[in-house]
């Protein structure tokens, strides 16, 4: 009885360390000249394949939490007047462009919309952290600490 505890304090600790060190991959005193490590890298694939993997992240996900996303696609904002807070988002077109998937981001350290972010409809490449957030009882997905360039930055 004593060995099974063992293994399974053994067990649990492994687990815990090892879900610390997936949640500190994009952790705010991580060296800011480092680049993420990143786990799904979405920019480089078909527009049919990433239109599918976007829709996949969005309906499930639960695997992706806490994981390190790169994503190319187009620039978008919302500004909610209402509430104060203005929305940016990575849009990706399926393969024919008639249908669209977004996820929003959090770009990493001091900027301010609009005169640092690019013009909407600009092509963009933006690698986060995926998060869940809650918002008027609503769960919502970003990619947080996220660096974000496009064409006149690459």
């Amino acid at each position: 009885m004593k060995k099974t505890a063992g293994n399974i304090f053994l067990c649990l600790m492994i687990a815990v360390l090892s879900g610390c060190l997936l949640f500190n991959a994009g952790a705010e005193d991580a060296d800011p000249a480092e680049p993420l490590i990143v786990d799904l890298d979405l920019s480089g694939m078909s527009g049919t394949v990433v239109y599918a993997q976007v829709y996949n992240l969005l309906s499930d996900p639960a695997p992706w939490l806490g994981k390190i996303i790169r994503m190319a696609g187009y620039y978008s904002f919302y500004d909610d007047q209402e509430h104060g807070i203005v929305y940016h988002a990575c849009i990706i077109p399926d393969a024919t462009a008639c249908c669209a998937q977004g996820i929003e981001f959090i770009w990493a350290g001091e900027h301010h919309w609009p005169e640092d972010y690019p013009e909407e409809g600009a092509e963009l490449t933006v690698t986060g952290r995926l998060e869940i957030y809650q918002e008027d009882g609503y769960s919502y997905l970003h990619l947080v600490d996220a660096e974000v360039l496009w064409e006149t930055q690459k």
